[in-house]
């Protein structure tokens, strides 16, 4: 190879690189404005170059990938978290509304054995009038209750969901890493053959 064609070819090198790492930069930064990990890796997939049926992809890109998917599992983690202490906060209430619908019905099963007029703090009530209240405060229980239990039920299905996206998160990244290992070793040995046959 002539001189002149060697200064040619570092020359378009040199040139070429700073475009090429700029595109790929606004690749990742594209990629990453999207919460929507599975969209990132295949935003990059598509945009990586392509070498021998293999895709080849920068060190940064991949370290930004990993971050940005780091990122949205630190996320899942705290909204797991924070779901759980609202689960245990809605198991506490529910089991204190639970508690206070029984002793209310051991109060009005009580009442109903004594005579018409029963002493209703501090007051003769009729009994038919005591039973209407407490059947009344028992209602309004009851339907706290359900309200508290369907909260719970959303809670704990808002959980499953996070733990799903959790998992999910984990195994694309670990693929990812295998993959880019993988890719890097091949590519790394094919560098090394192609310098062998032409060191000379």
């Amino acid at each position: 190879m002539s001189n002149t064609l060697r200064k040619h070819l570092l020359a378009l090198i040199i040139t070429a690189v700073p475009m090429l790492t700029f595109a790929q930069s606004n690749l990742i930064a594209s990629a990453a404005d999207s919460t929507d990990i599975k969209g990132q890796f295949e935003h990059l997939y598509k945009k990586s170059n392509t070498f021998e049926q293999h895709k080849v992809i920068q060190i940064s890109d991949y370290n930004t990938l990993k971050q940005n998917a780091t990122d949205s599992i630190r996320k899942y983690k705290k909204e797991v978290t924070n779901h759980l202490q609202e689960i245990n906060s809605l198991n506490t209430k529910l089991e204190a509304s639970n508690t206070m619908v029984t002793q209310l019905k051991e109060e009005l099963s009580t009442t109903q054995n004594m005579q018409d007029s029963v002493s209703l703090l501090g007051m003769e009530v009729n009994k038919n009038a005591y039973s209407l209240i407490m059947w009344g405060v028992i209602f309004c229980m009851a339907i706290i209750s359900t309200i508290l239990f369907l909260m719970y039920k959303r809670g704990h299905q808002v959980v499953k969901e996070a733990k799903t996206r959790l998992i999910e998160v984990q195994e694309d990244l670990e693929k990812l890493r295998k993959s880019a290992i993988a890719r890097e070793q091949k590519l790394g040995h094919e560098l090394q053959t192609y310098k062998m046959r032409h060191k000379d």
